[in-house]
């Protein structure tokens, strides 16, 4: 089974591809001074929704990463429709192979990508050394709201065991010579509508597409993982975002 079919179909209906509502990730925009002379790089895009709106509220323009050929064809259709082709650029390349130069972007974004070593202090180097001095930085990712079951674990895809409690992820920041802005957590109730909205995704999938010879694959996955997230992820697993700032003089 393709990894990246799964994502894309199971995410389907989702704003974002991460539990955070979209009043948070304007409320997050509202903190960027970004204009359309700004560069901004966007790290897993999915179908650029977050990189759409910030070309539709400030004109920058979008370098927007993902592995995903499915994902990709969804946000050039959605810049096709909004007219924000000419300021998105789109690439389909392992985050892990990216390279750019130092200090290039006014804004980092790497919302739940995946791809990046050394937990949430790795992803801060990775993103600081990107982003300009004066710029922004901003990262979401899990935390623990308590210590995992090994069980949970063990359904998780591993690097989940790099994850730190919340204030270990703004801490990260900060030993990474960033400051933190922002760091709005999802809630339950946001992490219910993500979760549920992912699995009702794959299941509708196999109901339109009996033929399709990876759907007792899919099916299989995503009912082991729904009964994960009640048994257990519900309780453990946070997600956040972290907006930082990447200071032009150390101290400022």
């Amino acid at each position: 089974m393709n990894p990246h079919k799964f994502s894309a179909i199971a995410h389907r209906d989702h704003d974002f591809c991460n539990p955070l509502s979209a009043a948070k990730i304007e409320r997050l925009l509202d903190l960027m001074p970004l204009d359309e002379r700004a560069r901004v790089l966007d790290l897993g895009c999915g179908r650029a929704d977050v990189a759409l709106r910030i070309i539709e509220r400030f004109g920058s323009t979008v370098v927007a990463i993902d592995h995903s050929s499915l994902m990709l064809d969804a946000a050039r259709e959605r810049a096709e429709w909004t007219d924000a082709l000419a300021k998105l650029h789109l690439d389909n390349i392992d985050i892990r192979e990216f390279t750019a130069d130092p200090e290039t972007f006014h804004l980092t974004i790497y919302l739940g990508a995946g791809g990046i070593g050394g937990g949430m202090s790795g992803v801060c180097q990775k993103l600081k050394g990107w982003t300009r001095p004066g710029g922004y930085v901003l990262i979401g990712d899990g935390y623990w709201k308590r210590r995992p079951a090994p069980e949970y674990l063990a359904l998780l895809n591993g690097s989940e065991a790099e994850f730190l409690d919340h204030r270990g992820n703004v801490q990260a920041g900060i030993d990474a010579g960033l400051v933190p802005m922002h760091a709005p957590v999802a809630s339950d109730d946001e992490w219910d509508e993500y979760e549920w909205k992912y699995a009702r995704s794959i299941e509708r999938y196999a109901g339109e597409h009996p033929e399709d010879e990876d759907v007792p694959a899919m099916l299989d996955r995503i009912r082991r993982w729904r009964d994960g997230y009640l048994r257990h992820g519900r309780d453990t697993l946070g997600f956040a975002a972290y907006l930082f700032h990447r200071p032009r003089h150390l101290g400022s």
